[in-house]
């Protein structure tokens, strides 16, 4: 009788997942969108061993740069050109894979608290439906680059399940599973880091399910658990506490750039993780998504709805502490979905909202939810009637909103209506109305846009990118102008120094009355602007603009000078080719040896970048090497040189 229940229930998850692929399905004729370019366009250029490891450890996305999860890409590399339907399908499979693994991990973790295993499949089975088909986690597979976090927690549950299917024996052999659920901690942890940074948080969850929800093992002597407890499990979680409290004094620069302080994002992100959760019982498409307007910033507690948020979850994390063991699901759900956001939703200075960031954190509140329904006999009848019903309607609001995304043109148009401040939605609209309308429809587009939403003005910088192309022949001077008086207080958005960076490039190839010297106005215009004026990136850009000039003119002290500057904001491999190339440009063979050299001590504390960065570094030398044997350098001259060098 209990292998034929098991046998339905793994039946019904199988169609489970088979329904999933169903309602994710019409998201496969997608886009590529937004940061799927900046990550992974450099998939153009792999094509052999050297180029795939070149594009393996050049990632931007995080401090590890995230080579695990670009590894992944690599593999699907010849299929950049043909669109993203593969990329896609793969994100799909990993999530319905990751549902798997979920099952699995939930299912061992409830026969340890001694459930039977018919109500453990149940409970396993339930959650991880309700997980797969939940809409508010779609972005994290319909984004190809959100790839990173989906594998990422495919390597985190991989861990959870070595760690609970070790600690099952810890009974029996104490000594071999205590190495297990080590090992098991270990590995789960690098890989998933690998992936994404969040990864991190693999040994901090494992703390909540045994703080909450698992039995201290009496086969394991008190001190000696206590001991591998503080190595495996609070160790990790002090280490990230005072990686957190680093954070706690955001600089000058950065508070400008991002519009609010880490007390500010704390108290912004208490109401956020509110919404989130709203979202994930009640996952209405159009509200769900990338194309979003900012979120408003909590600047004080004297607001009730962040004074109310951010009380309620002082004290939900307070009482799931203090009575963790007394109520173990409610304590599991509370301390598993904050743990799960403390990376990204506290004092780290990312953006706001992103939903992506919830496809770990709410297993916890899933599986207490399951369990709380399930295990007790006498409301097992509501789940057979209540999971199904939020199972449907889920199902249906995720077809919706992936056959929404299956639809970019259209899916464009509608982002933008719903969302007319998101200058992602607006962007994102423009180059479809460039693709099927023309441009005078983008033209008009950003200008009805900036129209209303003035501080959206860094626009007009791809307008004006967009004249010189079409119109060279007119005189652009009075969009030049309006830039000029809205650059100062427009709001603050990385991609500006991307689009003066493009608009720079088609000056140099199309005359239309905007010369390269009218950028780089607009640029130091920018700069007057207080979230611009510190940002490091933005400064390094700036005098990298300047030494390009510099360099098409044949100035090339000039071009070190400005490259000089722009190293000290931030060094960067691009920058040390362009200052190595024009040192031999204009006969500096010294002083190349010597920044080379010095370069070495600017190595950065990633280990592949820094491989990365001293491979490139010998590469210059070669190039050095060789311009000085073509030279043939006599050692007066070269000494000569060298004094040169160093009086300039």
């Amino acid at each position: 009788m209990m292998v034929h229940q098991n046998r339905r229930v793994l039946i019904g998850f199988g169609a489970v997942l088979a329904f999933a692929w169903f309602c994710y399905a019409p998201a496969i004729s997608g886009a590529f969108q937004l940061d799927d370019y900046v990550n992974l366009g450099g998939l153009t250029t792999v094509d052999d061993l050297s180029s795939a490891i070149d594009f393996v450890f050049s990632g931007i996305a995080g401090p590890t740069g995230r080579p695990l999860a670009l590894a992944s890409f690599v593999l699907q590399s010849d299929q950049w050109a043909q669109g993203p339907a593969a990329f896609l399908q793969v994100n799909i499979l990993i999530h319905l894979v990751n549902a798997v693994l979920l099952a699995a991990c939930l299912y061992h973790l409830s026969l340890q608290r001694a459930v039977a295993r018919y109500e453990a499949a149940l409970v396993a089975i339930a959650a991880a439906s309700l997980w797969v088909l939940m809409p508010l986690l779609a972005t994290a597979s319909l984004l190809i680059v959100q790839r990173m976090t989906t594998l990422s927690a495919m390597f985190m549950l991989m861990g959870l399940n070595g760690y609970l299917y070790a600690r099952a024996r810890i009974g029996t052999k104490p000594k071999q599973a205590l190495l297990g659920m080590s090992a098991s901690l270990v590995a789960g942890t690098v890989l998933a880091t690998l992936c994404k940074e969040s990864g991190v948080l693999l040994p901090v969850l494992a703390l909540v399910l045994e703080a909450t929800f698992l039995e201290r093992p009496g086969a394991v002597r008190k001190r000696d658990w206590r001991i591998w407890q503080s190595t495996f499990l609070i160790s990790p979680l002090v280490l990230l506490l005072v990686y957190l409290a680093s954070w706690l004094d955001y600089p000058d620069h950065m508070v400008a750039s991002r519009g609010f302080n880490q007390w500010e994002r704390l108290m912004t992100e208490g109401r956020i993780l509110w919404v989130y959760l709203a979202k994930a019982v009640v996952g209405i498409p159009g509200h769900l998504g990338i194309y979003q307007e900012s979120q408003v910033v909590s600047r004080s507690l004297a607001r009730p709805e962040t004074l109310l948020a951010c009380v309620a979850w002082s004290w939900l994390l307070i009482s799931s502490t203090v009575w963790r063991r007394r109520y173990p699901l409610f304590s599991l759900a509370v301390l598993w979905y904050l743990v799960g956001h403390l990376i990204e939703s506290t004092v780290v200075p990312l953006e706001l909202y992103f939903e992506h960031r919830n496809y770990v954190p709410v297993i916890g509140p899933l599986f207490a939810f399951a369990n709380f329904l399930i295990v007790p006999a006498t409301r097992r009848r509501i789940a057979r009637l209540l999971i199904p019903v939020i199972a449907i309607v889920n199902a249906w609001f995720l077809y919706s909103f992936a056959t929404l995304s299956g639809d970019p043109a259209f899916a464009a148009q509608y982002w933008a209506a719903r969302y007319p401040g998101s200058h992602r939605a607006v962007m994102t609209l423009a180059k479809y109305e460039l693709e099927e309308q023309g441009p005078l429809a983008v033209i008009d587009t950003i200008e009805s846009t900036i129209s209303t939403y003035p501080k959206l003005g860094y626009m007009r910088i791809p307008q004006l990118e967009l004249l010189c192309q079409i119109a060279p022949e007119k005189d652009h001077r009075q969009i030049v102008q309006q830039l000029e008086r809205q650059l100062p207080t427009v709001d603050f958005r990385y991609a500006s120094a991307k689009m003066l960076s493009d608009l720079y490039s088609t000056t140099l190839n199309t005359k239309c009355g905007i010369d390269p010297e009218t950028v780089i106005s607009l640029t130091e215009a920018l700069l007057t602007n207080a979230r611009y004026a510190k940002d490091p990136l933005h400064n390094q850009f700036y005098h990298r603009t300047l030494a390009d000039h510099a360099q098409g003119l044949g100035k090339y002290d000039v071009t070190i000078e400005h490259l000089e500057k722009a190293i000290a904001y931030q060094p960067a491999l691009e920058l040390n080719k362009m200052m190595v190339r024009a040192m031999g440009k204009a006969g500096r063979i010294v002083d190349a040896y010597r920044f080379i050299d010095d370069a070495e001590s600017r190595a950065p504390l990633n280990p592949f970048k820094a491989v990365m960065w001293r491979r490139d570094l010998d590469r210059l030398r070669a190039y050095i090497r060789q311009i000085d044997q073509r030279a043939e350098v006599h050692p007066e001259k070269q000494a000569r040189l060298g004094r040169e060098g160093a009086h300039q």
